[in-house]
C-alpha cells in the first residue's frame, strides 16, 4: 500500500500517536483544519430526507420472528427457509438498522439503532433493491428507521435477486471524528452487516456478501454522489444476480453538503467497475451453547460503557465466540487477556492459546493504547484485528476494514447472547505494532473489549416504539 495516495494516504494521516491529541488535525494541507470536532453548530441530521414525492410504503410493525437461538446463527447453522414478504425484509431491515432506543441529547433527540456505532454516528443508510418480495413493489427503496417505511427512490433494478446496498455518509461520522470516521464507516458497516446477514441467515434467507462491485452503477441505482454518500457492501438475499443495474433515475435525497476531501480520495482510489463473487460461506460449527433466540439478543444488545474488573468470563466463552466471530474471515487477531479462568494474562495470536506471545498482565498497556478507556482495561479480554499494510491495496484496505467490523458485531451478538457485554475501541496506531510484536508496517483494524457488564442496558424497543433511555457516561483511566 502506497502511504503517499489513496487509502494509504488517509490510514498515515488519521493515524493516532502519543505525541497529538486525538481530536486535533495532523499538520498537513490535505486535512481540514476548519471543522470544530463536536461543534453542535454543525451537527448533521441523524438520517437522509427525502421531500415530498416518493412513494411510501409501511412496514408490518408485528415481527415474524423464527425462534432461532443467537448461538446458532452465529454459528452458521441452516434454518428453514421463511417467506421473503414485507413483514420478513422489515424484519431484517429493523434488526440491523431499526431505531430500538432514544435519548435527548442537548435538548436535541438522539436515535439509537440496533447496531453498534462509534459514537451512536451510525454513519450508514440502507437500501432495498426488491425483486419478487410479497407486500411490495419491485423498485429501488429507501430504509426510514424512524418510521419503519420503505421509501422508493428508483424504478426496479435488473438483477434477480433482492439485495439491500449499505451506503456511507462521512461527514456524519467526521463531524466527531474528522478524516479519520472514514474507517468508522467501514467498521460500522461490517458491525451492521453482521446483524442484516445474521437476521437473514435465520430465517433462511441464504444471505451473500460482497464488498467488491462496480461502484458508479451502485452509486446511479441509490442516488449516491460519492462526495456525501458512498456505496459500502451489497447484501444479496439469495444466490443469483444482485438487483443492481439501474433501469432509470434515483432520487438523491437530502444530505449535508459537507465534504472531507480526503475521504474523497480515498474513496474513489478503491473504486472498481466489476461485480466480485460473494464471500465465501464458511462451514457451521459443530456445537453452540445455549441462547436466547436471535431477535430477542439484538434488541438486548447494546454498547457496554462499563464493566467490572474484578470478575473474570469462562474460557469457554472466549474460545466460541472468537470461533463463531472468525467464521470465514481470513484477517489476522490477537487477543489480550486479561480476566479469563484457565487462560494465563497475556497476549495470543489466535487460534493458539496455549502459546503466550508476551505474558503479564497487559491492563496498563491496553489503557494506554486505547487512550485511556476504562474498557480496555476493566474487559475480560480484549480483541484485536490488524493486517500488514504491504498485502493491501485500496480495496483491500476497504475490505479488511469491513472484515474487522463483521467480527466486532458477530463479538457483540455473542457476549450478548452469552450473558456478557462488549464495545469497540479506537486506539494509538503508533503503539500497536509494539504492543503486538509485530512488523512496524502492522496496522491496528479495530479493538473490541469483551467483559463482565457492570450494568444491564434496558431492551430496546420494537419497530415504531423506541425505548427511552439515560446513556451511561464511560469511564477514563484505571479503575
Amino acid at each position: 500500500m502506497d502511504l503517499d495516495t489513496g487509502a494509504g494516504l488517509l490510514h498515515r494521516l488519521t493515524s493516532y500517536e502519543p505525541a497529538r491529541e486525538w481530536s486535533v488535525p495532523v499538520d498537513d494541507p490535505r486535512v481540514r483544519h476548519d471543522l470544530v470536532p463536536n461543534d453542535p453548530e454543525t451537527l448533521p441530521p441523524p438520517m437522509k430526507g427525502y421531500p415530498d414525492g416518493p412513494a411510501v410504503l409501511a412496514l408490518p410493525r408485528d415481527l415474524p420472528d423464527p425462534g432461532v437461538s443467537a448461538t446458532a446463527v452465529l454459528a452458521g447453522v441452516a434454518s428453514p427457509a421463511q417467506p421473503l414478504d414485507a413483514a420478513q425484509l422489515g424484519r431484517v431491515l429493523f434488526l440491523g438498522a431499526g431505531v430500538v432506543r432514544t435519548a435527548e441529547r442537548n435538548g436535541r433527540p438522539f436515535l439509537y439503532r440496533a447496531s453498534g456505532s462509534a459514537g451512536a454516528r451510525f454513519p450508514l443508510e440502507v437500501y432495498a433493491s426488491t425483486r419478487g418480495v410479497a407486500g411490495v413493489p419491485d423498485g429501488v427503496h429507501w430504509y426510514d428507521a424512524r418510521r419503519h417505511a420503505l421509501v422508493q427512490v428508483a424504478p426496479a433494478a435488473t438483477g434477480a435477486v433482492t439485495t439491500l446496498v449499505v451506503t456511507g455518509v462521512p461527514w456524519r461520522t467526521g463531524w466527531r471524528y474528522a478524516e479519520r470516521g472514514w474507517r468508522h464507516l467501514y467498521w460500522d458497516a461490517g458491525t451492521l452487516l453482521s446483524q442484516l446477514s445474521a437476521a437473514a441467515t435465520s430465517a433462511g434467507l441464504a444471505p451473500r456478501l460482497r464488498s467488491l462491485f462496480p461502484d458508479a452503477t451502485v452509486r446511479a441505482l441509490v442516488g449516491a454522489d460519492g462526495v456525501h454518500e458512498y456505496p459500502l457492501a451489497l447484501l444479496s438475499l439469495g444466490d443469483g444476480a444482485p438487483a443492481i443495474g439501474p433501469t432509470g433515475p434515483a432520487v438523491h435525497g437530502e444530505l449535508p453538503q459537507v465534504e472531507l476531501p480526503l475521504c474523497t480520495t480515498a474513496q474513489r482510489a478503491g473504486e472498481r467497475d466489476v461485480l466480485g463473487a460473494p464471500w465465501p460461506q464458511a462451514e457451521p460449527l459443530s456445537a453452540f451453547p445455549p441462547s436466547d433466540p436471535f431477535d430477542e439478543v439484538v434488541r438486548r444488545r447494546g454498547s457496554q460503557r462499563r464493566m467490572d474488573r474484578s470478575r473474570t468470563l469462562p474460557r469457554a466463552l472466549l474460545e466460541w465466540s472468537l470461533a463463531a466471530a472468525l467464521r470465514g474471515v481470513p484477517v489476522p487477531h490477537w487477543v489480550a487477556v486479561h480476566g479469563v479462568d484457565g487462560v494465563p494474562p497475556g497476549l495470543y495470536r489466535w487460534p493458539d492459546l496455549s502459546t503466550p506471545l508476551r505474558t503479564g498482565d497487559l491492563r496498563d498497556e491496553l489503557l494506554r493504547v486505547c487512550l485511556d478507556q476504562a474498557l480496555a482495561g476493566d474487559a475480560a479480554y480484549v480483541v484485536i484485528a490488524a493486517a500488514p499494510l504491504a498485502t493491501l491495496d485500496d480495496r483491500g484496505y476497504r475490505d479488511a476494514q469491513l472484515a474487522a467490523g463483521l467480527v466486532e458485531g458477530r463479538l457483540h451478538l455473542a457476549a450478548y447472547a452469552l450473558g456478557a457485554g462488549a464495545s469497540g475501541m479506537t486506539f494509538l496506531d503508533s503503539e500497536v505494532p509494539g504492543l503486538l510484536a509485530g512488523p512496524d508496517d502492522l496496522a491496528a483494524l479495530l479493538f473490541t473489549c469483551v467483559g463482565v457488564p457492570e450494568y444491564r442496558s434496558r431492551a430496546g424497543g420494537r419497530p415504531g416504539d423506541p425505548v427511552e433511555v439515560r446513556p451511561v457516561a464511560p469511564r477514563l483511566g484505571g479503575s
